[in-house]
């Protein structure tokens, strides 16, 4: 079996029991180093709900996440006005951007839009930057979702961890996440840099769970720092100094939605 990011021979890599129910295998790609199921058919049942129940830190790892995308926006992408978050669920991140004065859409094919209804990307529709994160570890063929996101926008942030340098086998690594069956894609940067490769962009990385595909680089020392609390702090404080804040949008949207409701009433 040939890796799926860049078709080099695999290994067996080991193995997990998947919802106390399926005996699941994984390949390791001994070129780029990245980890994938072999063969992941309990996947209908792993997203009978599109969001595990025992994901108990969603909204925090959102509001956390919303803090990096706007830090790293205003100090790296200060020209982007129009933004798409690829995969994001129930709409939170994007609420989360919305309110902080970013012109974020939602795509999601598989989970029910709550926080963002109205705000939806339109088939056809470009973007300056795209978000994909915490979806990567769920592609069971990530490099055409990669390829397509690379046609929607020219920069691509995605959150996902990386494979460690070890104790990273099936049952040494809690990112496998046997017990919710929806995790099935493990990279390595190494991954990462074949993908920027086919789209021809820079790769940057704060060497665990941030990383940025883009064509002008980006620095690893900016996605280290906004990936720690200290950093963010500091960050936001030259933000405000650059007076780089953008008005909220929470209000401008509410009075959107009304004139919807008032103009098309069911």
């Amino acid at each position: 079996m040939h890796c799926k990011i860049c078709e080099s021979a695999t290994e067996d890599f080991g193995g997990l029991r998947i919802l106390a129910t399926y005996d699941a295998r994984y390949r390791r790609c001994r070129a780029c180093g990245f980890v994938f199921v072999e063969n992941a058919h309990w996947l209908e049942q792993a997203y009978s709900s599109a969001i595990a129940n025992s994901d108990t830190g969603i909204a925090a790892r959102n509001l956390k996440l919303a803090d990096i995308t706007s830090l790293l926006i205003a100090l790296a992408f200060k020209d982007a006005q129009r933004f798409l978050d690829f995969g994001g669920g129930s709409g939170l991140l994007v609420r989360l951007m919305r309110d902080q004065g970013f012109d974020f859409r939602l795509l999601d094919k598989y989970c029910a839009n709550v926080f963002a209804a109205g705000f939806e990307a339109q088939p056809g529709e470009r973007f300056d930057l795209v978000t994909c994160m915490e979806v990567a570890e769920h592609l069971m063929d990530p490099l055409p979702t990669f390829l397509e996101l690379g046609a929607l926008a020219p920069a691509i942030v995605i959150g996902t961890d990386l494979l460690p340098g070890s104790a990273n086998r099936p049952g040494e690594w809690w990112y496998y996440t046997p017990e919710t069956g929806q995790h099935v894609s493990f990279y390595t940067e190494g991954a990462l840099r074949v993908i920027a490769e086919r789209l021809t962009v820079h790769l940057a990385t704060d060497g665990e769970s941030l990383h940025v595909l883009s064509p002008t680089p980006v620095s690893n020392r900016l996605l280290r720092m906004i990936s720690s609390r200290r950093g963010r702090s500091f960050a936001r404080a030259v933000v405000r100094m650059t007076g780089r804040r953008r008005r909220p949008l929470t209000y401008s949207d509410a009075e959107r939605m009304r004139k919807l409701v008032l103009d098309h009433p069911s």
